[in-house]
């Protein structure tokens, strides 16, 4: 009889710990991972900007991607045809790959590889309108 009792219910007050060093390492390695994801996605946005422009520039609407570009009044429409179009430096965009970002002060430059040519280029782009542009970090 006295083996078939139940064991009593503990008092619904009562929290159970969890021992500091748990929680301390926890509380760490939670903050590596936290820490190596920021970093890793710091520059998505602006990857993810030239990911667009150029699977617009693949697609072949040229009027989109140069609005994507937010060119100043200076480089007009037959300017970045020059630059990016069927005649242009690459060619037909027909594949890219983004090799990875970092960040100078406001511009982001992410490095991309475009028809497989090397070396890779640069595009920079700006945190804050996500605008485009060549460069100027050679």
């Amino acid at each position: 009889m006295l083996l078939d009792a139940k064991p009593p219910k503990p008092p619904s007050g009562i929290r159970k710990y969890v021992p500091l060093p748990v929680l301390i390492l926890s509380v760490v390695v939670l903050g590596l991972i936290g820490g190596l994801l920021a970093f890793r996605f710091w520059n998505y946005g602006q990857e993810r900007a030239v990911t667009r422009f150029l699977a617009t520039l693949e697609a072949g609407n040229y009027q989109e991607a140069y609005r994507l570009w937010q060119p100043a009044p200076s480089y007009t429409y037959q300017d970045f045809l020059h630059d990016w179009g069927a005649e242009g430096d690459y060619g037909k965009i027909r594949e890219f790959e983004i090799l990875g970002s970092h960040a100078r002060s406001e511009t982001v430059l992410v490095t991309v590889r475009i028809n497989n040519e090397d070396p890779p280029r640069d595009i920079a782009v700006d945190r804050k309108t996500l605008g485009l542009a060549f460069s100027p970090f050679f």
